[in-house]
């Protein structure tokens, strides 16, 4: 492989790279506007993506990245709720 050939590749893995960050950014901010609920649709979609023969190579990419993010966005969402019922004083639950 010549010199130009190796300048021409890693330019195009940076170039690669910038795009997935912009994507990742992109992903996170949509998937911080989600409900609970939402976010368990969209991973049953990519579930359901993912199991097709026919998705290609990038496309597998993106919907690891993008269900890694809703998994995560879905554990912090959980986090809050399980942090207010603990924070629940049990004294103000009785009923007189």
């Amino acid at each position: 492989m010549s010199n130009a050939d190796h300048v021409k590749k890693d330019h195009i893995e940076i170039s690669n790279k910038v795009n997935h960050m912009k994507n990742i950014e992109t992903f996170k901010k949509d998937i911080k506007k989600l409900s609970y609920e939402e976010s368990i649709c969209e991973l049953e979609t990519i579930l359901k993506n993912v199991q097709d023969e026919n998705i290609s190579l990038d496309k597998i990419q993106i919907n690891y990245i993008k269900g890694h993010l809703l998994l995560k966005h879905c554990e912090e969402l959980l986090e809050f709720v399980e942090q207010q019922i603990n924070e629940i004083n049990p004294e103000m639950l009785n009923i007189k």
